[in-house]
């Protein structure tokens, strides 16, 4: 197994980011092809496909249920749709505002009244692909 330590090129020099993003997406290609042997294998195992066609029929069957019991409680769950929408809605105002308040450079921390526990937020950073240049400048 690799040791997935930070290497540098020389004990002088710190890796460049391309450097590891050039490896993750080399990793990410080795993965892919493991997988794809994996999936290949169970795709001509003749149990799985079995196990996979009862799997198919229950999950149909628990459909139909959930459906039958969703009928019932409908004003329930259009109520359960509002509050996932505010909640979703108030999670993305809590975002903005920790954002604010930290490009201020003030402490963001919020505080749960009933168990006295705190929170400060967690960012993440992550790439994605960029738009195409049409000019450099």
């Amino acid at each position: 197994m690799e040791n997935t330590l930070i290497k540098t090129q020389s004990p002088n020099k710190p890796m460049e980011l391309q450097e590891v993003f050039d490896r993750v997406k080399g990793k990410k290609a080795e993965a892919r092809k493991l997988k794809s042997v994996y999936t290949d294998a169970l795709a001509t195992s003749k149990p799985y496909q079995d196990v996979l066609d009862q799997l198919k029929d229950i999950k149909g069957k628990k459909q139909a249920i959930e459906a039958e019991i969703q009928a019932q409680f409908e004003s329930e769950f259009q109520q359960l749709e509002r509050l996932k929408a505010d909640i979703e809605a108030d999670g993305q105002l809590m975002t903005d505002l920790a954002i604010t308040t930290l490009m201020r450079g003030e402490t963001v921390e919020v505080k749960d009244q009933e168990t006295d526990q705190t929170f400060e937020p967690s960012f993440k950073v992550s790439f994605r692909k960029g738009q195409m240049k049409m000019f450099d400048r």
